[in-house]
């Protein structure tokens, strides 16, 4: 009897080793497959947009995800969304997949998010970093407005004032294609400026995104008339008629108008004045006068005056009288003939004066145009070989005339 309770004891002590054994070997197994993280990497988005952040648990068996945002605040557990933020979804293609999509992020939500697992001891934690790229953007309140009106002369300061991330670079650009500055900044200054330096001004922000922001100063540079007669002298027959222009330069163009003798004149018909636009800062004024009279004669002011100041400039208007034809002979000069040229040097007279010294004076000499013509044997002139026989007939004739003079 004894025998078999000690057998059963050593049967019961058997089993529960036995027990012991396998319940240490599943508890090695359980902690061999507690849950991992697959590899994930950092997301990088433009704001604006919509980012997806990425957590996979492989072995999850019983235990809770749970997604916090930067601030340590609590997002999501398992399928459910804690937080009240509505661009926030859980987001479930897989049975493992435990994501969060975040749409239209902004600057505000980088940082670095943690997909956490409880378990024990030791939650295990899987963290995804969120970079948020912002297009670059013009502040209004710290650039300069956008058109200004400066004297001539002055010095120019514009600002373009431009938030993004990366931090952009400001580029300045003036009549939108030529660089002004081979430097980078915000502010671009002009000393003295000109007339000639008006115009459209434009600030281009960059910082390596697809987008650009840009912006465009106009600047109207004021400066005094300038008024240029374009005949400062003219001459007219009385009873004609005639018109006087001037130009008229200034910004703005105010008043630009004719005077004569210092009075303004009073339109009517005997005066048609005109006006053409040149050039947004360039007028031309035209004066017509009909039917000229002595007392329409005079000096012709054009005036002009503007905020910066005035100027004028003056036609005198006369009576044109034809010069009087001269009566004494023209006194010969001496020229010379230019080398290769088709004009040859001849040698003439000055006209002959009965009571002067019958014998010419040879050192005259003036220039016209050849008459020479070259041999030819394809060519001839039959008045010239006529003439040249009659003056071979009269040599012989007189020849003959002579030997028989002697003879007798």
């Amino acid at each position: 009897m004894k025998t078999q309770i000690e057998l059963k004891l050593s049967r019961i002590i058997w089993l529960l080793d036995s027990l012991l054994k396998v319940l240490l070997a599943l508890e090695d197994v359980s902690v061999y497959t507690q849950p991992t993280f697959e590899n994930t990497s950092d997301v990088t988005a433009i704001a604006g947009t919509n980012a997806e952040l990425r957590c996979k648990v492989h072995h999850l068996k019983n235990y809770t995800v749970v997604w916090m945002n930067p601030r340590g605040t609590v997002i999501t557990r398992d399928v459910t969304k804690v937080t009240d933020d509505i661009r926030i979804s859980i987001e479930r293609k897989l049975r493992e997949d435990w994501n969060i999509l975040i749409r239209n992020i902004s600057y505000q939500d980088r940082g670095d998010y943690s997909c956490i697992v409880n378990t024990v001891p030791i939650p295990q934690i899987k963290r995804v970093h969120l970079h948020v790229n912002v297009p670059p953007s013009i502040i209004d309140y710290a650039s300069s407005r956008s058109g200004m009106y400066v004297r001539e002369g002055e010095t120019v300061q514009l600002v373009c004032n431009a938030t993004g991330y990366p931090p952009p670079r400001i580029h300045w650009f003036r009549n939108k294609h030529i660089n002004v500055t081979n430097l980078p900044g915000d502010t671009l200054i002009i000393r003295n400026i000109t007339r000639h330096c008006a115009g459209e001004y434009e600030c281009r922000a960059n910082n390596g995104l697809p987008m650009e922001a840009s912006r465009v100063f106009r600047i109207i540079v004021q400066f005094a008339p300038e008024v240029n007669a374009l005949v400062p002298r003219l001459g007219i027959t009385l009873g004609s008629e005639t018109v006087l222009q001037c130009s008229c330069a200034a910004s703005p163009i105010g008043i630009c108008e004719w005077r004569k003798d210092g009075r303004d004149l009073h339109i009517s018909g005997k005066y048609e004045p005109n006006t053409y636009k040149d050039d947004p800062e360039t007028i031309t004024l035209s004066l017509t006068i009909f039917h000229i009279r002595q007392e329409d004669l005079g000096l012709y002011e054009c005036h002009a005056k503007n905020l910066m100041g005035e100027d004028s400039d003056y036609t005198d208007l006369y009576v044109y009288k034809s010069p009087i034809p001269s009566t004494s002979p023209p006194i010969p000069t001496t020229k010379f003939a230019n080398p290769g040229s088709r004009y040859r040097t001849v040698k003439t007279n000055p006209p002959r004066n009965p009571f002067a010294n019958p014998f010419p004076d040879e050192s005259f000499v003036v220039l016209r145009p050849s008459t020479i013509k070259t041999p030819s044997k394809y060519s001839a002139d039959s008045n010239g070989s006529r003439s040249g026989v009659y003056r071979h007939l009269v040599i012989v004739v007189i020849g003959l005339h002579t030997l028989l003079s002697r003879s007798l």
